[in-house]
């Protein structure tokens, strides 16, 4: 094992969802920053405070980024065996999880290993700490998942109940439910408490590869094969929603932080972001070279980032025009067209007096695109 702070990136690309201008208003990006890296990643997750991105790689690596710039604070060379598939951190950030191979990792925040845990017999797909830091649970590629004392870095019990293999699984935030989606086409709903299923739920017609609650503990969705999302009361097991819009399986759903949206990531190389109380699909973030592999939001709400197969480490905007332009496109759009302070750069338009409109573009931008988002607000989130 080696400790380093040495640079993984390669040279940055970043692309800043600013002005619509010389035809970006018919398709504007929410990119807020792209980095590739000399090693693929496969798994990332964010620290309680929004500051720190946790970032495993295919070789076995990891590090923790800062959450703006993606520069590396910590690196940690090849210290699984195999791709590092989870990594995750609780309330109290004392330390951080990494999973890969058959084995998970603790950490401090200087990357000293802590502890070992054992137990997996095959490839780690999922790994996750409960909301209060108690206890932790992860899956393999294997009918069972393991359940975990934190505390006392222990297997409490290997969880068996499902026929065929089990590679999602998720902790609700109030601690007292876990979900585990299977090959065999069903999610069962575990009480943490005394590890027991209390409900089946029978649906997706293939593997479910993510399993996501809500903030609020009470909605549970499905990343499916079949190329759906599926979204479930988790308590009663009813089907609330079958969100339909991806061509290929799906790999990732995450709730936002108010528990309001939900974003998809599929093997179509796209994203999509869906309204969790209408289920419309609100926008298709389509800007991504190959396969999605993790997302994960900002606390903050207003950003996500994901990895896919290209490389990269994108963080996205949820900007307010997303919902104008699902909403209010028409209007918006023709309100845009008319203003001569939209157009293309005239000929014999002087580069300055051009910047100058653009400036000026910018300022009038902003105040159209917010008096639609509060219309909005007013119409649709009520």
């Amino acid at each position: 094992m080696k400790v380093r702070r040495s640079i993984l990136l390669l040279p940055v690309i970043v692309s800043i969802a600013a002005i619509p201008f010389e035809g970006s208003i018919d398709h504007p990006s929410y990119i807020l920053k792209r980095s590739f890296f000399k090693t693929c990643l496969s798994s990332i997750n964010i620290s309680p405070d929004g500051n720190r991105l946790m970032a495993g790689f295919q070789d076995g690596s990891l590090a923790i980024l800062d959450a703006v710039t993606f520069v590396p604070v910590l690196e940690v060379d090849r210290v699984h065996l195999k791709a590092v598939n989870a990594m995750d951190m609780p309330p109290n950030m004392d330390f951080f999880l990494s999973a890969g191979s058959n084995s998970i990792f603790l950490w401090d925040l200087a990357g000293n290993k802590l502890a070992t845990w054992t137990g997996h017999a095959t490839t780690i797909w999922n790994a996750e700490i409960s909301k209060d830091g108690k206890f932790a649970v992860s899956s393999e590629f294997n009918k069972t998942f393991l359940l975990w004392d934190v505390a006392g870095n222990t297997l409490k019990e290997k969880m068996q109940g499902h026929d065929d293999v089990a590679l999602s699984v998720s902790i609700s935030p109030d601690n007292r439910l876990i979900a585990s989606g299977s090959s065999d086409q069903t999610i069962r709903i575990w009480l943490a408490g005394d590890r027991r299923v209390i409900r089946t739920i029978n649906g997706p017609s293939g593997e479910i590869y993510d399993l996501a609650f809500s903030p609020d503990s009470r909605l549970l969705a499905a990343a499916c094969k079949d190329r759906t999302v599926r979204v479930y009361d988790a308590e009663e097991g009813s089907l609330l929603h079958l969100l339909k819009g991806h061509r290929d399986m799906v790999m990732e759903a995450e709730f936002s932080p108010d528990g309001r949206y939900l974003v998809s990531g599929s093997a179509d190389h796209s994203l999509i972001l869906w309204d969790v109380v209408s289920g419309d699909q609100i926008h298709s973030f389509p800007e991504n070279e190959e396969a999605l592999l993790d997302l994960v939001f900002h606390p903050d709400g207003r950003s996500f980032y994901s990895i896919s197969f290209a490389g990269d480490l994108t963080r996205w905007s949820i900007d307010p025009e997303i919902f104008v332009t699902r909403y209010f496109e028409t209007p918006y759009r023709e309100e845009l067209s008319a203003d001569p302070l939209f157009q293309p750069r005239y000929p014999g338009e002087a580069r300055k007096e051009y910047e100058l409109r653009e400036q000026e573009a910018a300022v009038r931008k902003a105040g159209i695109i917010q008096k639609y988002y509060l219309l909005y607000l007013d119409q649709y989130r009520r």
